[in-house]
């Protein structure tokens, strides 16, 4: 292990100084040049940034607001039928008095009264046909003509 010498070699002195230096004098280009490049794009992105805001509050905005009027209306009007139909079924006496009051009121039983005679008929044709089928006689071979 040889000993390090007190003074540093005179050449490579004035070598590192002017490497220092020149890196410095670098290092403050691109300072000067960052600076001035991110004041620029600084610029630039808030005018970017204003621009959409202004469009967004200014022109979307206006254009946007009537459908969305309406779409929200329709919505909530919706929502405030379904609302006041599950208030009215569970309200004044709960679920049977509603099936009883549907049974009387909505149509149910007028349409079984009508029913009344077209079913008489009905099983009175399915009974024919089911009697008629059942005297036939079993030998299939009568009912072919030769």
């Amino acid at each position: 292990m040889g000993k390090t010498p007190e003074y540093p070699h005179p050449v490579a002195t004035s070598i590192s100084s002017r490497v220092v230096v020149e890196l410095a004098v670098v290092t403050g280009c691109v300072a000067v040049a960052a600076v001035i490049a991110g004041g620029f794009l600084a610029s630039a992105f808030f005018a970017a940034t204003s621009l959409v805001a202004v469009m967004a509050v200014y022109v979307v905005w206006p254009i946007a607001k009537p459908f969305l009027k309406l779409f929200l209306g329709l919505t909530l009007a919706i929502l405030e039928k379904i609302w006041d139909n599950i208030v009215d079924f569970f309200s004044d006496g709960g679920i049977l008095s509603k099936i009883s009051e549907i049974y009387t009121f909505g149509g149910f039983s007028a349409s079984l009264e009508a029913l009344k005679p077209i079913m008489i008929v009905v099983l009175t044709m399915v009974l024919l046909v089911r009697f008629t089928l059942s005297r036939r006689p079993k030998n299939f071979r009568k009912w072919v003509r030769d």
